[in-house]
């Protein structure tokens, strides 16, 4: 599929308007508006609207508005993977041509597509235009100097404990900068961030200060016709954007990436999982593309995941500041499907459904820690059937199946190319991830639950 690229000239303290479009299978063409806004905030700090950064930034904000374009049900063949044909726009044209496979390869390992990707000189002569005579007083100001650290901020569990234990590191005349992203037809990831913003505030006032800096993207849900238009549900691509923007926004050398190493490895539950369900948004193989693809462009920041060999319960468990944490974690939100509540037992008090893997993990890593009493929407544990919830068959399929070390080794490979120094740690962090889940069921579980996994007679 073939997808067009449209920006025009920005209007006053506008972002360039941009436009992506395809022909529907029906012939007809669709174009769909991509909304930027808040990119003010993110001048104030760079000034920078023509940098090889800046070119990673939208690249990034385009490939996530064309992965929100294409409709998996009707554009892929096999239901899953398509096939996607983009020219994309850069202004610094001379250091990106050479760099479409390295590119094509990261994101067909991030969402599962084929990408066939080429650049073109960016002909807008800007896309942003800072409003005239904007006060002084309403400006974001930013002491860069004092900022040692650069982190993304997406308010689940995983980053707030990043965050903590950097803010806990720095010192008094240090400070951090918080990247976010939200797309604002799901409103929960800004309810959540705010929440916690305010938290870090209040605890760390003179190392976080304003230093937040929150950008929002989304592909609009009509077309040109005014028609309703049907977006791609899965959101692989966010991860890409969350690091473009960082990539923009740090004056420090470094880009944290706090993600426990199960989700970054995703060990898939079943064979059939390896792909399809199977998200890889911060997998060793996705983060190594990325960053020799920053090196090729000079861009001189080091994309860092400090906890890729650690379990989530390790990260609640070495947290720097575990008091603060066990006050301040039911404000974070680690659900897959919080915006699908049909089905929940408690719809209301809670923003986590309980069962998607995302949840099962927290709460694995908060039992570890004698805190599993959140509220949740159903409690897997208690199931009285193998398809009482989706994921159930295959994570009682995964923790009844004795893996040793070295098939966990060999899984941990055919799901994606890992650095061959680092699969032995990867694995046995996968092993350990996978004894907190077990405890947790074997503690919590009824004796349906522990007899299909076959936990009851310990």
């Amino acid at each position: 599929m073939e997808v067009g690229v449209h920006l025009s000239e920005a209007k006053i303290g506008k972002f360039s308007n941009i436009i992506l479009s395809f022909n529907a299978l029906n012939g007809k063409e669709q174009k769909v508006g991509l909304v930027l806004n808040n990119f003010v905030d993110i001048y104030d700090l760079t000034r920078d609207t023509k940098s090889p950064r800046f070119d990673f930034f939208l690249i990034s904000a385009l490939v996530y508005g064309i992965d929100n374009l294409l409709d998996r049900e009707y554009y892929s063949d096999d239901g899953w993977s398509r096939e996607i044909e983009v020219v994309l726009p850069v202004y610094n044209i001379s250091i990106w041509k050479g760099q479409e496979s390295l590119l094509e390869e990261s994101l067909k390992f991030l969402t599962g597509d084929h990408w066939k990707i080429n650049f073109v000189h960016n002909p807008i002569q800007n896309c942003f235009l800072e409003k005239k005579g904007r006060w002084n007083k309403k400006r974001k100001t930013f002491n860069t100097d004092k900022i040692k650290v650069t982190s993304l901020f997406s308010g689940g569990l995983d980053s707030l404990i990043g965050i903590i234990d950097h803010l806990e590191k720095l010192n008094n005349d240090e400070e951090i900068l918080l990247v976010s992203h939200f797309d604002f037809y799901s409103s929960g990831p800004n309810r959540d961030q705010q929440i916690l913003f305010r938290s870090l505030v209040e605890k760390y006032p003179d190392k976080v200060k304003n230093n937040w800096i929150q950008s929002r993207l989304a592909l609009k849900r009509v077309n040109q016709y005014g028609d309703k238009f049907k977006t791609e549900g899965n959101y692989r691509s966010r991860s890409f954007f969350f690091i473009g923007l960082g990539c923009l926004l740090s004056p420090s050398s470094n880009l944290i990436i706090p993600e426990n190493g199960t989700i970054s490895i995703n060990y898939p539950l079943t064979p059939s999982r390896v792909s399809s369900l199977s998200t890889r948004t911060t997998h060793p193989f996705v983060l190594g593309k990325l960053q020799q693809l920053l090196y090729n462009l000079e861009i001189a920041v080091a994309l860092e995941n400090p906890y890729r060999f650690k379990t989530k319960g390790e990260m609640v468990k070495e947290c720097q500041n575990n008091i603060f944490l066990e006050e301040i974690h039911p404000k974070s939100t680690s659900c897959g499907k919080s915006n699908h509540k049909e089905n929940w037992e408690n719809r209301t008090g809670t923003h986590h459904c309980g069962v998607c893997m995302p949840c099962i993990y927290r709460r694995a890593a908060l039992h570890k820690n004698n805190n599993d009493d959140q509220l949740y929407g159903s409690y897997v544990e208690k199931a009285v059937s193998r398809n009482r919830f989706v994921d159930l068959p295959a994570l009682i399929n995964f923790l009844k199946k004795n893996i040793d070390k070295e098939q966990m080794k060999r899984d941990i490979l055919v799901n994606g190319n890992v650095p061959t120094n680092d699969l032995e740690n990867y694995a046995e962090m996968v092993l350990r991830s996978k004894d907190e889940v077990l405890k947790l069921f074997r503690d919590k579980g009824n004796d349906f639950i522990k007899n299909e996994i076959g936990i009851n007679d310990n």
